[in-house]
């Protein structure tokens, strides 16, 4: 069974780093040619063979819902983590077309080294760990892709209620110190979700993949290993 990883706003491959050398014949999802979510799933979809394993993290589990509630028939499970179900809201939409104006014109770097910081707000330690290699990450973008995801994140629908009553075995997790999308979030999905199980990782930020390793990798496993629905 193919297990497909989503990567999040601006991220690819390396986000999942330790999930790869656990799951060395998972693909990584393509999100970097569309400004719009469904067209990301819609494009997941035609790529994918018939029955798949998905995960995604942040915009990554954004496009997973939307999967999931477009094909739930070829999900086999689901892992979703650090992610928001919800309409993109005003004081979101405005934080992010100040910033695209400060990228416009500053550069991209302007808003990325901004970002990264985000992540590991809650622990120096973490932080002096990670950065270095997130902000590798980062740089590899360009802003026309920064732009696109942009419009994405902006114009994404509430999943609450495509999801209602969903049956796909689903694991979902959340840092409880995660300032980006926090754990009431989760706690939403989890209500609407009738097979998944939430964890809540204490001490832990958003991009939990790289900061928790063992656990995501632990709840892939877990994810894989599920009966089917």
């Amino acid at each position: 069974m193919t297990l497909i990883l989503i990567p999040g706003h601006l991220c690819d491959g390396r986000l999942y780093a330790p999930q790869l050398d656990a799951f060395p014949d998972a693909v990584v999802a393509d999100v970097t040619r569309d400004d719009d979510l469904g067209a990301m799933a819609g494009r997941l979809l035609a790529e994918a063979p018939e029955r798949f394993d998905i995960a995604g993290l942040s915009m990554g589990g954004m496009v997973a819902m939307e999967v999931m509630a477009r094909a739930p028939e070829r999900v086999r499970s689901a892992t979703l983590m650090a992610t928001d179900p919800t309409q993109a809201r005003d004081i979101e939409t405005d934080w992010r077309a100040e910033r695209q104006e400060e990228v416009r014109e500053h550069g991209l770097g302007r808003f990325t080294t901004a970002f990264a910081r985000m992540f590991f707000a809650h622990d120096t330690e973490v932080a002096e760990r990670l950065m270095p290699q997130v902000e590798e990450m980062q740089d590899a973008a360009d802003a026309d892709l920064y732009h696109r995801q942009c419009r994405a994140l902006d114009t994404r629908r509430d999943m609450l209620g495509p999801l209602e009553g969903c049956a796909i075995p689903t694991e979902i997790l959340v840092g409880t110190e995660d300032r980006i999308c926090p754990p009431k979030l989760h706690d939403r999905l989890a209500a609407v979700l009738t097979n998944a199980t939430l964890t809540k990782i204490e001490g832990c930020g958003h991009l939990l993949t790289l900061e928790r390793p063992e656990v995501a990798t632990d709840a892939l496993r877990r994810a894989t290993s599920r009966p089917a629905a």
